[in-house]
């Protein structure tokens, strides 16, 4: 396992040790003014035309996959090859391109698309709501996890539990590999509509009904009311359409066409935010230690192989995102390589593959409970 710093070659090297490296929780000797000063100045430059030419990439491909579910794959002349093999190619495929269509419209939601705010909510909008997700609403308690990264207390989503806020199941379900490949199928396929519902692993807002598709939510200000109805009208004609297009072509068809990608990005957009966030090596912090930058610090970028490029980098760049979340995709791994040598052992990268990390991260990362140094630090344990 690779954890931290300085160079792609060192990081190999440590990624068969099976020890675990500590992220530093110290005050940083660098600000983020270093930092920023460290990247070169053209990688915080937006262009709505660059930014287009990714999008209109992702879209074309999406649609000569599509053309391929409808033209192609009905007319393989086995039926075994289509159930068994060229579907399950296609909703891979296309699941995982238009999850890079998803990552732009997050990037949107940053204003990391263009100098624009309204083209960048514009594009948010229609590309969340064509794959069910509530830009508006999202994006703004998304805004809340990005200002509250790491802190026991504030932030939005993955809030780390100590020991004693666990379900008395709790030990039957991680203490065992079934009880664990039952959550993990869970997590990945229904965590993702069940936050958006229900706050389902959100913060709790004193035990008040938590819900991103109602404007008068604890995660939304007076301010924000309208917009998250936007989301929820966008939401609305998603639906019909949906119901539309099965009523003309069947709904099955529009399963197999549109369903199951779209749930394939949800199942890849929780594993990859889950993994970025959810390390033995990642501290958290109460408010008596919590501050910005270390908070920002404090999560692990990955290596997906070739879904890196595919999701726009987005799976290996997740630290410098949580610094600079308005600068867009196609800066990012050279300002990731830019600022690596100046946060040195602050920077947090592991290489695992990503279904040993999975499985490793769901067996050892089951609660948290204060370091011995730092009383106001703490640390995942999954020790009963």
């Amino acid at each position: 396992m690779a954890v931290g710093v300085a160079t792609a070659e060192e990081i190999r090297k440590k990624s068969h040790s099976g020890g675990v490296r500590r992220s530093p929780v110290d005050r940083p000797p660098f600000t983020l003014g270093d930092i920023k000063r460290a990247i070169p100045p053209h990688c915080f430059q937006r262009s709505a035309l660059r930014s287009f030419s990714y999008l209109l990439h992702d879209l074309a491909i999406a649609a000569g996959l599509l053309y391929l579910g409808v033209a192609g794959i009905p007319a393989l002349p086995s039926a075994a090859l289509r159930r068994f093999v060229a579907w399950p190619l296609y909703w891979a495929a296309q699941g995982s391109v238009l999850t890079g269509v998803w990552v732009i419209g997050h990037e949107c939601g940053h204003h990391a698309f263009s100098d624009y705010p309204l083209l960048d909510n514009a594009v948010g909008f229609v590309l969340h709501s064509a794959l069910l997700t509530p830009f508006f609403a999202w994006k703004y308690s998304h805004r809340r996890h990005h200002a509250n990264t790491g802190s026991m207390e504030n932030d939005e989503v993955y809030v780390a539990k100590t020991r004693d806020a666990l379900r008395w199941y709790t030990p039957l379900v991680f203490g065992n590999p079934v009880g664990r490949l039952v959550y993990i199928a869970l997590q990945l396929t229904l965590a993702w509509p069940l936050y958006l519902a229900f706050n389902l692993s959100g913060q709790n807002y004193g035990g008040r009904f938590t819900c991103h598709y109602d404007p008068y939510s604890p995660l939304y200000t007076a301010q924000e009311r309208v917009p998250v109805l936007a989301s929820d009208a966008g939401i609305l004609a998603a639906l019909l359409t949906i119901y539309k297009l099965s009523v003309a072509f069947g709904f099955w068809t529009v399963v197999r066409l549109y369903g199951v990608p779209v749930l394939i990005v949800s199942v890849l957009f929780v594993l990859i935010t889950y993994l970025h966030h959810t390390h033995l090596a990642l501290p958290h912090y109460d408010s008596s230690e919590w501050d910005w930058l270390r908070g920002a610090l404090a999560t692990m970028d990955r290596d997906y192989g070739l879904l890196n490029r595919v999701l726009h980098n987005v799976t290996d760049t997740h630290v410098l995102h949580h610094i600079f979340p308005n600068m867009p995709h196609y800066h990012a791994m050279e300002a990731t390589r830019a600022m690596r040598p100046l946060l040195g052992e602050y920077y947090m990268f592991d290489d695992t593959p990503i279904v040993k990390a999975t499985w490793r991260e769901a067996k050892q990362c089951i609660y948290v409970e204060p370091g011995e140094e730092h009383k106001g630090v703490y640390w995942y344990n999954n020790k009963f």
